[in-house]
């Protein structure tokens, strides 16, 4: 009797050491995803003398990260994502559609600091960073052009741990990219700038394989 109690109890104490060390310091995080991102406007800009703005259709995004989890619980990711799509005018009449003007990819370098809350097999995490965003626009009767603008982008999910080597894991985000500042008036005699910012929400989904 004894032997069987002290077998099951050593049972219990592996499953919960397994349970409690899912995300391990000094390992990496390979994490192929794929899903949606939800496309923006081009800040503020107007197209002059008319009801549309220049838009992005949401769209496909997919991509691959990679972590090292500096310790249990802080964990520094590189991100790269990619999604083409189509670029818009976008009405905001009910009686005009939207006209679609040509092509648009989007191609995302990003760093973050991620924080992981707990160490069972299902994980919460917080993330922030920033980076760059190269957008690349064709437009039909206009030769293709090519930017890279800084990126900022926050973002939360969940990761689940069959064991300490793989996982699932969905997240979600949001990219706010810097497109530069323009002159608009502020008052009868005088002007000022104003910043234009591209910004998109992504969820997707995928899965990691830790080592």
């Amino acid at each position: 009797m004894k032997i069987r109690i002290a077998c099951i109890a050593v049972v219990l104490a592996a499953a919960a050491a397994s349970a409690r060390a899912q995300i391990r310091s000094g390992t990496f995080e390979i994490n192929p995803y794929a899903g949606y991102l939800f496309g923006g406007n081009f800040g503020d800009t107007q197209v002059e003398f008319t009801p549309y703005r220049v838009g992005i259709d949401d769209d496909a995004i997919y991509g691959g990260r990679i972590g090292y989890n500096i310790t249990s619980l802080f964990e520094v990711e590189f991100e790269y994502g990619y999604d083409k799509t189509q670029l818009d005018l976008d009405s905001h009449s009910n009686f005009s559609p939207d006209v679609t003007i040509g092509d648009i990819t989007l191609q995302y370098y990003m760093g973050y600091g991620t924080f992981n809350f707990g160490h069972s097999r299902l994980v919460p995490y917080f993330t922030f960073g920033g980076g760059a965003a190269n957008l690349k626009t064709r437009i039909s009767g206009f030769n293709a052009v090519s930017d890279t603008r800084f990126t900022a982008a926050i973002g939360g999910g969940i990761k689940y741990f069959f064991d300490p080597h793989f996982a699932l894991r969905v997240d979600g985000r949001a990219y706010s990219t810097y497109l530069g500042s323009t002159t608009v008036l502020c008052g009868p005699y005088y002007t000022c700038s104003q910043s234009n910012w591209l910004t998109n929400g992504s969820a997707n989904g995928g899965f990691i394989v830790a080592f």
